[in-house]
């Protein structure tokens, strides 16, 4: 019986081991896509603030405000919000103008883009 039980055991502990290093990865890859989430919703709040509170003809202004879209898109792992991202993006760097005279249609934008992001559709 003693000969039968060590093998038992030795599979089983590489079984489990094998387990415990796919559950790890899985953990791990988890926490990673919920850092980007997080992070891509940052970037877009800090770009939000800024068409709220600062004048978006300043040409500084709207520099940083593409910075952070950029970033976001880089982040953001939902192929549908990041071509929303990239769209947007693109005009704010070749049509400015677009949102800087009506910087509501920006934040309306933004804040939708964030509200899908945040609730996964």
């Amino acid at each position: 019986m003693k000969n039968k039980t060590i093998p038992i055991l030795a599979v089983l502990s590489v079984i489990l081991m094998i387990a415990a290093f796919f559950t790890g990865s899985h953990v791990n890859e988890r926490k990673n896509r919920d850092d980007r989430l997080r992070r891509c919703e940052t970037l877009i709040s800090f770009a939000i603030e800024k068409a709220e509170h600062e004048d978006l003809s300043n040409q500084d202004t709207m520099e940083a405000l593409i910075s952070n879209l950029y970033a976001a898109y880089e982040l953001c792992d939902d192929p549908d919000l990041a071509a929303m991202l990239h769209d947007l993006w693109n005009t704010l760097i070749f049509r400015s103008d677009t949102y800087a005279d009506r910087p509501d249609l920006l934040i309306e934008r933004l804040r939708s883009i964030s509200e899908a992001l945040t609730t996964g559709t």
